[in-house]
């Protein structure tokens, strides 16, 4: 199990990101479409009833980065919770006196 899953958590974690930096890198390849114009600059800023472009990219960005670091996070907890299943000494845990409610 600890091998198996921690492996597809991680697989997620790389396949995502590097999705992600694809499609980021392609729209930063496109340049300042939105212009210098005060049309442009509405989009890029929005106004105060609505964030712009340049807000909605920041928090992809953030989230994006979130959603990387939670897969590559449960993989290394897994991993280490498969290693501590397997390291556990279970006959002596055996021995131990249960405790009855």
């Amino acid at each position: 199990m600890k091998s198996s899953i921690t492996k597809a958590f991680d697989t997620e974690s790389t396949d995502l990101t590097g999705a992600l930096i694809k499609r980021v890198n392609e729209l930063i390849a496109v340049g300042d479409f939105w212009g210098g114009d005060e049309a442009g600059m509405k989009f890029y800023h929005g106004d105060a009833d609505v964030p712009g472009y340049a807000a909605a990219a920041e928090a992809v960005m953030t989230e994006a980065s979130a959603v990387s670091s939670f897969y590559t996070g449960v993989a290394a907890r897994l991993h280490t919770m498969g290693r501590n299943v397997e390291d556990a000494d279970w006959a002596s845990m055996a021995e131990m006196p249960r405790i009855l409610q």
